[in-house]
């Protein structure tokens, strides 16, 4: 498999505040095997407007390391993630779903139904 994952809310907020350690080594053994990590810009959001300051610096150090990429919500991707969202609300989701099918990497997310709903070709890295 390749080593590399699309990080959604519920795995960033995993990370951030220790829930499961599965997360923090699924991250750790990408970025160790040299494989990358994409945090869609949209789920970094949404956990910061959540996430209390002390997890924020976390979050923000993940961020910034090496082989971890934020993805920017552009002008660009507006129609694709439109299409995906078919009426949802969910913007979140379906620009998860963008850059799971843009590398190919599975989505580490405890909401594998939800997302399977917009798309149900994307793999799926459940958060236990």
């Amino acid at each position: 498999m390749i080593p590399g994952r699309v990080l959604d809310v519920s795995a960033l907020v995993d990370i951030a505040v220790g829930k499961t350690s599965y997360s923090r080594s699924v991250t750790t053994l990408c970025l160790l095997r040299g494989g990358g990590i994409v945090i869609p810009s949209t789920a970094l959001a949404e956990v910061f407007s959540i996430a209390p300051l002390d997890t924020q610096v976390e979050l923000d150090q993940l961020a910034t390391t090496e082989g971890v990429r934020v993805d920017d919500f552009t002008a660009g991707k507006v129609s694709v993630i439109g299409e995906i969202l078919d009426g949802s609300r969910d913007v979140t989701a379906a620009h998860v779903i963008w850059c799971a099918r843009s590398t190919g990497w599975p989505i580490l997310t405890d909401r594998g139904d939800e997302i399977a709903r917009y798309d149900p070709h994307v793999e799926i890295d459940p958060v236990p």
